[in-house]
């Protein structure tokens, strides 16, 4: 028998933040249970994949993350390392994962504590205690942001999309445990704590909706950011608007995957908008936030979609102007609606609509970031280049997704949030001085 702290383990996750808080509390059970962090896969007695399965790409991804890792678990050590596989992909497909790699030690579907037992068992570990942290750890240190998990799983049943077969129908978050959860994030320093769900915009928990909540993080003691992630454009109301319009710590950033403009594309989605009731809400959301960044996903390729559906999806990144688009290829997911659908689109034709779309946003997006050259905003200073210069994101940048600001500054700390005049531009990105 081992003891925990005899044994140290890795974490790699893959996929959504919905899937990095997961690993966090991962990470946070593994370390109240006296396991010790190694620095990489080479130095860990136990390896863990958090896999994604969201699309055929994440899938490859996170079967190569598996393979990368047995390679590791191969070598010779003193120690048999140990390979765990969790998450959505397992949650998924844990038989066929089970039987076509068996050399893989546990097998587990979405995190839960109990796992950790398992764990224990397999790696003939004598837990010191089983008292689960029910907080979450970080996987790296010292990171600005931290995501805040406010519900699982999906009731949309959008017809391309497994996540409601994979993480079930949408179930709140107490905003008790919620509001714990940040306060915590900002006892560690955070600056900025960003809402996430598979839809935010329909959180409800006993009659407290996404607009109380937030109102409840606002009122935090502290100097943050508060950011709304993944809001179903068919979900969100006048209450979310105002109170993002009034509360301070909210910053005037929103992503809405409107995913299609075509009325008739969105009906085979199991949507209910068509493009004139999206640019209502773009020009609501503008006139009660005049600055506000507008962030959205589109799926070109879906099922049916022909020439008139595609000039309706340009017609409306032409017309509704949003500051950042993300764009991907349909691509089918067994066990869903459209898997199944007459009309499937050649991937040329695909490749083309993703290159013409992809082309007329980064304008639309240059566009807009010169018309922001002179003002003044707040950044978030995420890392120190030399004595001089800094990296950081603005407001209207959310991490790893949107651009950065290059800041000029001295007297500054990392973490810190300044006030800076912006200079310059890139594509994506900022360029600025500290005032």
């Amino acid at each position: 028998m081992f003891l925990p702290q005899e044994l140290s383990y890795y974490i790699i996750s893959l996929g959504c933040p919905k899937n990095e808080v997961d690993a966090e509390r991962l990470n946070a059970d593994l370390h109240n249970a006296g396991f010790v962090p190694a620095h990489g896969m080479d130095d860990a007695s136990i390896i863990f994949i958090n896999t994604c399965g969201f699309i055929k790409e994440a899938k490859e991804e996170s079967i190569a993350a598996i393979m990368d890792a047995m390679d590791y678990k191969a070598g010779e050590h003193d120690y048999k390392k140990k390979l765990v596989v969790l998450g959505c992909l397992t949650q998924r497909y844990k038989e066929e994962i089970t039987h076509e790699i068996p050399e893989i030690d546990l097998v587990w579907g979405l995190y839960d504590s109990s796992m950790i037992n398992e764990v224990a068992r397999i790696c003939t570990v004598d837990l010191l205690t089983v008292t689960i942290a029910q907080k979450r750890k970080p996987l790296v240190d010292n990171v600005p942001y931290s995501y805040i998990k406010i519900a699982e799983g999906c009731s949309n049943n959008c017809s391309y999309c497994a996540i409601p077969i994979i993480r079930g129908k949408h179930r709140s978050y107490a905003p008790e445990l919620i509001a714990d959860d940040a306060a915590h994030a900002l006892q560690r320093g955070v600056k900025e704590l960003i809402v996430v769900a598979q839809d935010v915009a329909i959180y409800n928990y006993d009659g407290v909706f996404v607009n109380d909540l937030i109102s409840r993080l606002n009122n935090l003691e502290g100097t943050f950011w508060i950011r709304l992630m993944y809001c179903h454009p068919d979900h969100i109301s006048s209450e979310l608007i105002e109170a993002m319009a009034t509360l301070q710590k909210v910053v005037h950033y929103i992503d809405i995957p409107f995913q299609h403009a075509s009325t008739k594309i969105l009906r085979a989605m199991n949507r209910k908008g068509n493009a004139k009731r999206y640019l209502r809400l773009v020009e609501k959301l503008r006139k009660a936030i005049p600055d506000i960044a507008i962030r959205s996903t589109f799926m070109v390729g879906f099922p049916g979609e022909d020439d008139d559906d595609y000039a309706v999806l340009l017609d409306f990144i032409t017309e509704a102007q949003l500051d950042r688009v993300g764009v991907f290829m349909y691509s089918p997911e067994e066990g869903t609606k459209a898997s199944v659908m007459s009309g499937m689109v050649k991937k040329a034709i695909q490749h083309k609509r993703y290159n013409r779309l992809m082309q007329l946003q980064q304008t639309i997006s240059l566009q807009r970031l010169e018309k922001t050259i002179g003002n003044v905003v707040e950044v978030l200073v995420e890392e120190k280049v030399d004595a001089n210069n800094y990296i950081g994101r603005t407001q209207y940048d959310a991490p790893d997704i949107d651009g950065i600001f290059f800041l000029t500054a001295d007297g500054i700390n990392v973490n810190d949030i300044v006030l800076a005049k912006i200079t310059d531009t890139l594509e994506y990105d900022r360029i600025g001085v500290l005032i």
